[in-house]
This record gives structure tokens, sequence and C-alpha cells, in this order.
């Protein structure tokens, strides 16, 4: 088994602070997090917006998941859990900023479903953003255990859960990080670069101005590092997207223009 160092430091560092500002576009900063009983929940997702059309209120949402039971859920307890899960990992109300943003290119591109849902799980679970350099820290081609995550999320909230949850935690996350595609395999896992798809980027650079990135700054923002990218392959491929549509781009050495016309709706007051 290849061992892993485990240091917490450059996503500790580069993470936002939080402010009101981001806490209204829909990012989270307290302790605590969905990732204590469930993983990224990927299925389930794809189920609730499937069944719910965009340009859906709260509301609708949730009679999807309670009323209609688009889960397939046996009892009312388990389909209130898992809406309970799917709103601390996602919010579920197109009014929250970041979940209007996942809905919009979601709808470009159905198929980066999981980079796009992985991204905002972890702008909103701490406890998934604590285990991330335990997969960051792997190359590829190395066997990740859930001992690994555990650790990492040890070293973010030391003392703060007992073995067993930490344990735990460490199997949903280790679980969450394959459905993104960043580990392969079921009972050995193993580290696998990700390939982002244009609109997946699109999602990490535009993550990235709301929390602050600028100039050529953006093309290293956590969201980037997330989807496996230098800022060399992501300045690239924010070219890819900017040739297909998705965003304006203009990069002349550390001088860089990036807008989101067709996000506008979504970047609210931190733009």
């Amino acid at each position: 088994m290849t061992t892993i160092a485990i240091t917490n430091e450059l996503f500790s560092s580069v993470f936002p602070e939080s402010s009101e500002v981001l806490q209204a576009f829909g990012l989270k900063f307290s302790a605590g997090g969905a990732h204590i009983s469930r993983t990224i929940m990927l299925a389930e997702l794809e189920c609730v917006l499937t069944a719910v059309p965009v340009g859906s209120d709260a509301a609708d949402y949730r009679d999807t998941v309670l009323q209609r039971n688009v889960l397939g859920k046996n009892t009312v307890s388990t389909r209130q859990k898992s809406l309970r899960h799917l709103r601390e990992l996602y919010a579920l109300d197109e009014a929250t900023l970041i979940f209007g943003l996942l809905r919009k290119l979601h709808s470009t591109d159905v198929t980066s479903l999981p980079q796009l849902a992985l991204q905002v799980a972890w702008a909103r679970d701490p406890l998934l953003r604590a285990t991330t350099s335990a997969i960051m820290s792997a190359s590829e081609g190395d066997l990740v255990v859930p001992a690994n995550l555990a650790l990492a999320l040890e070293v973010t909230f030391p003392n703060q859960y007992s073995e067993l949850n930490r344990n735990k935690i460490g199997r949903n996350a280790a679980s969450s990080w394959t459905q993104s595609g960043h580990l392969a395999g079921r009972a050995h896992k193993i580290r696998q670069q990700v390939k982002p798809t244009a609109v997946a980027v699109t999602m990490a650079l535009f993550l990235g101005t709301v929390a602050g990135y600028y100039g050529s700054a953006v093309f290293s923002n956590p969201w980037c590092c997330l989807l496996d990218l230098t800022a060399d392959r992501a300045k690239t491929l924010g070219q890819e997207a900017h040739r297909a549509g998705l965003l304006n781009l203009r990069a002349v050495g550390e001088v860089v223009d990036l807008s989101f016309p067709l996000l506008a709706q979504f970047q609210g007051p931190t733009q």
C-alpha cells in the first residue's frame, strides 16, 4: 500500500475566508456536513434534476422528494433524511446562487454532472473539503484507502470526531471521490486523473471569480485544482470554453479578461 503524507496546508490556505456575500452565494464554512452519514449522493441528485424542471422553486424540489417520492424511499423518514442531506450538499433552491449555477450548467451538458456536483458539494460540506489533501497528494495509480481520508479529516478537525465517525466519514468521502472520477475501483480505490469538461471548467473559473481570484490567479483557484488542472491547463481549457461560447476569455501574460455573459444572473453582488 502506498503511504500518503497528509497535509491540508494547501487547501486550507486557498479556500476563501467566510463572508456574508459568500454565504449568501451558497458556500458553507461551519463545522459538520452531510458526509457524517452520506456521500455526494450523485445518483439521487441526478434523479431530482431529471424530475424537476429548471425554474422551479424550493417547494417543487421538496415535493418531488417527499410527495412524489422520486428517490423511491420506503418510508417518510428516509425521504425526509434524503431531502435534508441533499439540501445540505446542494441547497435544492434555485434562489441560492450556487445551486442555480449548477442547474444552468447541468442543462448545458448533463454529462458534466459528476464534476459539477463535486464542486458544489465541496464548497458546501467542510467534511468533504477536509479530506481533499488525501486525494490531491496521491499520484495517479496510488492506492487511496478510507483511512487516508480519515487522517486528513483529523488534521483539519483534531479531536472533534470519534474514531468510529472519522472512519465513517472517510468511507463516505472515498465513495464521493469515486463518484466524481478522482478514484476508481470498489474494494481497492486507485487515484486517477480527472478529465474536466468545458462546462466543469466554466464552473471552476466562475466560482474562482466569486471567491476573489482575479487575473492569472483565477487559473490556480481551488476549484480548478479540484479538477486536477495546472494553471496552464486551466487556461487552455478556459480558452476551449470560450470557443464553445460558455464564457469570454482573453489572456495575455498576467493580464486576464474573463467574463460570463451566459451566467450573469448568478454573479450577484460579488462581481
